[in-house]
């Protein structure tokens, strides 16, 4: 296993501390414009769960209740934020589209992975996806037809 795969839950004050601190950042404000703009979503603060990988890295992830009614196991927006010593080194909206079927990944355009890298996370082996770029001075989108 990876660094990256093996996960401590983070929980009370800590976890409390570092979802506070994550959303003060410039690019959850982004990211929150972003969603607030283009979709007339707000950011979700209905589930926080905050973890910490092998490599140190801490990552919070706030999210929209998930929708059983659509009959998805995931919540239809989400943003993810991932700190290390202090820093943001990733920022992630994860917005599903369940009437065209469709996600978006939206990051801050300086800070955004590859579409390889970012899109890989949701495929399982062998499948392949579509995927749109739209880049932007603040803002860069992958859409994901699947």
């Amino acid at each position: 296993m990876d660094d990256q795969s093996q996960l401590t839950e983070l929980t009370g004050e800590e976890a409390e501390t570092l979802a506070a601190k994550a959303l003060e950042t410039e690019y959850v404000g982004r990211l929150e414009a972003y969603l607030a703009d283009e979709h007339d979503e707000s950011v979700p603060t209905e589930s926080v769960q905050a973890f910490e990988r092998a490599d140190g890295v801490r990552a919070v992830s706030f999210a929209a209740e998930a929708d059983a009614a659509d009959g998805t196991p995931r919540p239809d927006v989400a943003i993810t934020i991932h700190v290390d010593d202090g820093g943001v080194v990733q920022a992630t909206a994860e917005r599903h589209d369940t009437e065209d079927g469709t996600v978006d990944l939206v990051f801050p355009a300086e800070i955004a992975p590859k579409p390889e890298a970012a899109v890989n996370d949701l495929l399982e082996p062998g499948e392949s996806v579509e995927v749109t770029v739209d880049e932007g001075d603040e803002i860069t989108r992958y859409t994901i037809a699947l």
